[in-house]
């Protein structure tokens, strides 16, 4: 990472965003660093914690399945005890299983796999599995969450079969919250966080549905208020609980040609239309999400953790400030002037 100097110019973001456009899945960046945008699916949970060893082996049975849907796609995975990389495979990599059943509810339980050998640069396939500790033994303080990446072809033509998953997950886990878009994808290194949250303050003023999917900073905060629709998107009953309406209301609210709702023990699965969309702005707010997001309002979380590693005096490189974080987490609202009033309905939105 630079802080001395730019990463990108204005003519790279132009050209990035260009790129976007014809393909929703496309990488850009250099040697030192590559940032990709990508589908992804991400569910948040807690768990009783005395079933905390059941829950780390469910987590098991969701990568494996992930995994088989893909062929073994995996060159890097992460020892779950000491967190450090290793080549996919490796034998200093025992048995998940083995792990788990000597795994304590005080530590966090982390495995994580990427197609990608430089750490830096972000995956084209890749699961991220974090077990949240329980420091009382009583009580979760920040949910436990799955987060995967794919190939956009891969998912365009293998719905059905990605459905069946993220569903089977659903059912598995009771996950309290889930969402599924189009996000710039996490590299497996930490500190990747800084060009990817750069890239992504960048990239939001050009597309309403280009989401931010950063798990680490959000797993504790999620707990107090739930994200801005994605194109998929889990209403649990949990949370819709606290909106004080059933499911037929819900049913009633996105009552749309193009909205489906699947009811689930658990919960509502909700898809905004037939696929994800970054919906560039040009064409104005989105209406679907604009539906969806008139319904969770009042239990939206207003302050989520988007600014991550934070800009610092002498930093040239622009990342989310507190004031934008909340302007772009309502750019939804009626009233909402993201990126700024006189772009949000210039055009009406481009036909299904």
């Amino acid at each position: 990472m630079s802080t001395t100097h730019k990463i990108f110019t204005a003519d790279d973001i132009n050209e990035f965003a260009d790129i976007l456009k014809d393909w929703p899945n496309t990488a850009y960046g250099n040697d030192e660093y590559e940032v990709s945008a990508s589908p992804f699916v991400n569910f948040y949970f807690t768990y009783p914690p005395q079933n905390y060893l059941r829950t780390t082996l469910d987590m098991i049975e969701v990568h494996e399945a992930f995994e088989a849907l893909f062929g073994c796609p995996y060159r890097i995975a992460t020892h779950p005890i000491s967190e450090r990389p290793h080549k996919y495979g490796s034998a200093r990599i025992r048995d998940l299983r083995v792990l788990a059943r000597s795994s304590r509810i005080d530590k966090s339980f982390v495995f994580n796999f990427s197609d990608q050998d430089k750490h830096s640069h972000s995956p084209t396939t890749a699961g991220y599995f974090w077990r949240g500790s329980t420091w009382d033994g009583a009580t979760n303080n920040s949910y436990s969450s799955i987060q995967l990446y794919y190939r956009w072809s891969w998912w365009k033509e293998n719905r059905s079969a990605w459905r069946d998953l993220v569903t089977a997950t659903i059912e598995k886990l009771q996950p309290q919250q889930v969402y599924s878009g189009l996000a710039l994808a996490n590299p497996l290194a930490f500190g990747s966080r800084y060009e990817t949250a750069t890239w992504e303050r960048a990239l939001t003023p050009r597309f309403y549905g280009l989401d931010i999917d950063y798990q680490f900073g959000m797993m504790g905060e999620l707990m107090d208020g739930v994200r801005p629709p994605t194109w998929g998107f889990l209403l649990s009953d949990e949370w819709r609980s606290r909106l004080g309406i059933d499911r037929d209301a819900v049913c009633k609210a996105l009552d749309h040609p193009r909205i489906s709702i699947t009811d689930l023990h658990g919960g509502q699965w909700i898809e905004l239309g037939e696929q994800p969309d970054l919906y560039p702005i040009e064409f104005g707010v989105p209406e679907l999400p604009m539906l969806l997001n008139k319904l969770i309002k009042p239990i939206r979380h207003k302050d989520l953790g988007l600014v991550g590693l934070g800009q610092w005096s002498g930093d040239p490189n622009e990342r989310f400030s507190n004031v934008d974080a909340k302007r772009w987490l309502s750019r939804f609202d009626d009233d909402s002037d993201w990126p700024t009033k006189d772009v949000r309905f210039h055009n009406p939105s481009p036909p299904p």
